[in-house]
């Protein structure tokens, strides 16, 4: 009886440990396995399409991933400042499990909401918040950008004075103007430009066609033949000043296809491929993998910047853009030591 109950015992005892390592697999595997991401993707922003554009540019990227995939990444357009907070609250509260802010000018409203919806990510494409679990910052690597910018402006000035007008001074955007400049400059002196020089305004504004309008009029007559405009819709008021007195000077286009305007004013465009974004974005959110790090730069590596030229720049000025790009990917331009 003894022995019939030490192997009852000791299968009861089995039996327990079975099931106690079997309860604990269970409940690790819970905590370690990663949640189906939500359906309910959104992008936020500031403009609309028209301003041919940062907003254009996200929008463009997010109707072609739309396209090609069946889950819809579904956008607002044209939200004031004064509601960024009612409207990420809005999502969040509706169960979005992605809400991207297209711009830094979502920065603070999204570091103070998402740690209240922990279940939420936040993506900030430009963002600058690197302290939260589920903020995400996707930054545009802009100064590549504004480096190939420079180099068309450097090869096509006649005057050595160029113009740039943008938006706010946030820091990756004095950081991208910092680039352009000093190389557009550097490369006008090369060409015999001697007292080559930029002219920086900004209209803390991205909708103020106006202010465009009669800050060009402003570097016009301080002999600026090459102007660059990063303000979302203020660049169309720029354009018309430009049209207004079409031989005084030119312009590069930045973000979209700006030539498409008007191609006779604008020399070429360096145009942003904003569906390689949002591609990688659901990419990276799909496998669970965005929000792993905080910050995720995206630039020529990606093959993010491609330049449109109007029909009078042709040949050599090509070509050694061409060059600008395949050295900016394969990284033998070191844009911090420009």
């Amino acid at each position: 009886m003894r022995t019939n109950s030490r192997k009852v015992m000791i299968k009861y005892l089995c039996a327990l440990m079975i099931l106690t390592i079997l309860f604990l697999y269970l409940i690790c595997h819970r905590f370690s396995v990663q949640k189906p991401y939500s359906q309910k993707i959104i992008v936020l922003l500031s403009g609309s399409e028209e301003d041919m554009s940062w907003n254009k540019a996200n929008i463009d990227g997010i109707k072609s991933y739309n396209a090609q995939n069946d889950q819809r990444i579904e956008y607002i357009e044209n939200i004031a400042e004064k509601d960024f907070e009612r409207k990420v609250l809005q999502y969040a509260d509706q169960g979005y499990g992605l809400i991207i802010g297209a711009g830094a000018q979502f920065n603070d409203v999204i570091e103070a909401i998402a740690p209240q919806y922990k279940n939420t990510l936040f993506c900030i494409i430009n963002g600058s918040i690197f302290n939260q679990k589920n903020i995400v910052s996707v930054q545009i690597k802009e100064e590549e950008a504004a480096y190939i910018a420079s180099c068309i402006a450097g090869k096509l000035t006649k005057t050595g004075v160029f113009a740039d007008i943008a938006g706010f001074p946030n820091e990756p955007m004095k950081k991208m103007l910092d680039i352009y400049e000093k190389n557009a400059v550097c490369i006008a002196r090369k060409r015999g430009h001697d007292q080559a020089h930029c002219l920086r305004a900004y209209t803390n504004s991205w909708d103020d066609l106006d202010l465009g309008y009669k800050i060009t009029e402003q570097v016009l007559e301080e002999n600026a033949d090459i102007v660059l405009v990063y303000a979302n819709k203020v660049w169309l008021g720029s354009l018309k000043a430009l049209q207004a007195e079409p031989d005084k000077a030119s312009m590069i286009g930045i973000a979209t296809n700006q030539c498409s305007i008007d191609e006779n004013i604008v020399l070429a465009s360096v145009i942003f491929d904003f569906d390689k974004v949002y591609a990688w974005i659901m990419g990276e959110y799909k496998k669970g993998h965005l929000g792993k790090q905080r910050v995720y730069p995206l630039g020529m590596s990606q093959d993010l910047f491609h330049v449109q030229y109007s029909k009078k720049i042709q040949g050599q000025v090509i070509e050694e853009i061409n060059d600008v790009q395949k050295d900016l990917k394969a990284g033998r331009i070191n844009l911090g030591k420009e």
